[in-house]
Formats: C-alpha cells, structure tokens, sequence
C-alpha cells in the first residue's frame, strides 16, 4: 500500500469499523477461498447511479482508467454481478486508533503463541535475522496482533473494501459525509472532508491495479480473494502494493503465499528492513519504522508490549537459541543483556 501505513488505522478510523485485528473468522491456509456474498458490518444508502453498467462505481472506474487501468478489467470487476453496488462509505476527518482495541493482547496467551511460533520455527527466523538484521519477536508480535499468526486472517471481500476505501472522494459521498459530520461537529468543513478524502484516496486507489496484478500472476479470481474489511491479507496483512514489493519465498518452493508462516515471518521481516530498523536502533528510531507498518501510536505501544512479554518468555532459553550462540542472541535482541 504504497508505504503501507494504513493497514489497520486508517479504515478502523476512516469506516468506523469497531473491529480489531483479530476479530474476524478464521480462514484456512489456502491463498483463496470462494465468496458466497460480501458481507459489511453496516448497511448503508446506496450511492450514484445503481443501474449503471459500473453498478454506481462510476467515480472509481473513471479514475481507474486515469490511471491506466484497462477498460476490460475494469468492467470484469465492477460489472460483475459478485460486486455489491457502491453505498455510502462514512469516514472521520481526524481519527484517532484507541489503545483499548488492542487491550487483550496483554493477554498471557498471546505473548505466549509468539513463544511457540519462534520456537517451532527457529531456524527460519536466525535466516531471516541475518540477512534482515530484525528481531523475530518484533516480528512476531506483528504476526500476533495482526491475526494472531494465521487463527484469523478475514473473511471480506478484497476487491470490494479496497473499492470502498478508493471511492472516498466520490462527489455524492463527499457531500453525505460532510453533511453528517458537520451536524455533530460545527468546526468541520468542506476543505476538511475533501483532503481527508483525497489522502484516503492516494492511498488506497493503487491497491486495486495492484490486486489486480496479485490475480494475474497467481492465477487466481480476484472474486476469490479474502481478507480483513482494511483490504489487507494473509498472516501479515499487507495490502496488494505490500505484496508485490515485500512479500518473499521464504520456504523456497517458488510461491509467495502471505498464508504460508514461512514467507510470512520472512515478509513482515523484509518489510521491516526496507524501512530501516535494526535492533540497536534507538527506541524512537524503532516506533518510526512500526508507523510505517501502521500509523497508530495505539498500535506501536502494543507491537513493543508484546515483543517485549514474548523475548522474557523465550530469554528463559536464550542459551539454546537454536545452536546461535548468547553473544549473537543478545545482539539480535532475543536475550537480555547480562547484569553484573
């Protein structure tokens, strides 16, 4: 998603969605599943022209096709009967991500679950540690809060949240967003709801050629794949963009799959990477690159909560780090420094 960043924060704020990262069904570890019907939290007032040939999408495939997208693919999605028609998509202008959504995960269990996952897959994280130079409880405590490493990765309909979320700024939407915001909040206005609306937009419009491109290369019905109501997927949750630019072969059998823990644990730690964090980085240094992943300070306190209860779970074995000696598992981060 170009950098990322709104993976969770911005639609938890943009559609008012009250679900957490680990609300959602679980989903099996197959990259597709077949979507009977789309299913929203809320039903809202149909937007446009219903009866149009883009089902009231005429907004979005107009900037679609700015964009360069052909006009076949195009019509094979927004055509298609499986598309729900394009309804009213609520945002806020200033949100803000409540710490209280992610209260359970100072859980025992959770903390936990990341033990055994860096446990069981111990050499695949000294790999990655050492080409990437990012501590596996860093990148497990993403993995955990995102979907509790595999247990609930969404059950939405790609295509049609990232759809939603690119048809913001669609005129009628602006206009029923602004009257709705400005009957609760008189100091809201017009320029407001648009810029929100713009950046909403910049966002999320690539992701849809992206998703796309993810169809084409795997060979796989856009229709057919699921994730969250942010639009992301897989273990990770990355948006299409975050695929195609970060996603790695980590098991080597050819396939990029962010179903499989291998190349997810791999994934999350080249995503990571790319934005610069390493474990001797200084603490605020470190949150800067988590805000790249998700832009909460909500979700960031909880990425170092939970890392740090998974690492005092795992430094009870940190002499037995999988044949790596204490000297480099203090380097990487697994085990505490030693106190005189």
């Amino acid at each position: 998603m170009n950098t990322f960043s709104a993976i969770l924060s911005i639609v938890f704020a943009a559609l008012l969605v009250t679900t957490n990262p680990a609300d959602a069904k679980p989903k099996s570890k197959t990259k597709t599943k077949t979507a009977k019907k789309a299913s929203q939290t809320t039903t809202y007032p149909l937007l446009g022209n219903p009866n149009s040939t883009y089902r009231g999408w005429d907004y979005l495939a107009s900037r679609l096709r700015k964009a360069g997208v052909p006009e076949s693919e195009i019509r094979e999605i927004f055509a298609n009967p499986n598309m729900p028609r394009f309804t009213f998509v609520p945002f806020k202008v200033r949100p803000k991500e409540p710490h209280s959504i992610y209260a359970s995960f100072d859980r025992d269990s959770f903390a936990q679950l990341g033990a055994s996952f860096i446990e069981e897959y111990d050499q695949e994280f000294n790999r990655m540690e050492r080409k990437y130079g990012v501590p596996r409880e860093v990148v497990t405590a993403i993995l955990v809060i995102e979907t509790q490493i595999g247990r609930h990765t969404g059950n939405e309909l790609i295509v049609h949240r990232l759809s939603r979320l690119a048809s913001v700024l669609d005129p009628n939407n602006v206009k029923e967003n602004y009257r709705k915001l400005k009957a609760t909040d008189p100091s809201v206005t017009l320029d407001d709801v648009k810029n929100r609306g713009r950046y909403l937009e910049d966002t999320f419009l690539p992701e849809i050629p992206a998703l796309i491109e993810i169809s084409r290369r795997n060979q796989v019905n856009t229709f057919n794949i699921l994730g969250s109501s942010a639009g992301a997927f897989g273990i990770p949750q990355f948006l299409p963009t975050a695929f195609i630019k970060y996603g790695v072969d980590g098991d080597g059998d050819g396939h990029v799959s962010l179903f499989n823990k291998i190349d997810a644990l791999w994934s999350a730690g080249n995503y990571l990477a790319a934005f610069g964090y390493k474990a001797d980085l200084p603490y605020a240094e470190r949150r800067k690159v988590i805000w790249e992943y998700n832009r909460s300070e909500a979700y960031i306190d909880t990425v170092f909560r939970v890392a740090s209860r998974i690492r005092s779970i795992g430094a009870m074995g940190c002499r037995r780090h999988g044949g790596t000696d204490e000297a480099e598992a203090i380097k990487v981060g697994w085990c505490p420094e030693p106190r005189e």
